[in-house]
């Protein structure tokens, strides 16, 4: 596999997680309220979000985060070479986004996962 195409596959790859983590999170603030209304008005109103809200918004972030990953792959590029650099980068992109995520379904903080795997 090229250089070229191990970038664009590890752009790929932080590109989905991240804009599936702010998703989740704009779905779980839009659906906090879900309890308040009626079940039909709340699925249409959620449907509504979806659409006018999520679908623009996940355009965005794909391109900014897809912006973001390729500087810090760059970044990254420059501190240790090109292979290890990216290595470097992509691990440390992993490690940030297994922190949200880690806090977005089981409410761990980054200290109790320090402290779980130490």
């Amino acid at each position: 596999m090229s250089y070229k195409k191990l970038v664009n596959f590890f752009i790929f790859i932080i590109s989905i997680l991240s804009v599936n983590l702010i998703t989740t999170y704009l779905t779980d603030w839009l659906f906090q309220y879900r309890f308040t209304a009626h079940p039909a008005k709340a699925t249409l109103i959620g449907m509504g979000a979806v659409v006018f809200i999520l679908y623009p918004a996940f355009n965005w972030l794909d391109e900014i985060s897809e912006k973001f990953t390729k500087k810090f792959f760059k970044a990254g590029k420059n501190t240790g070479g090109r292979f290890f650099g990216l290595l470097f980068a992509f691990i440390i992109a992993l490690t940030v986004l297994f922190l949200f995520y880690i806090h977005l379904w089981f409410g761990w903080s980054p200290l109790k996962v320090f402290k779980a795997i130490a």
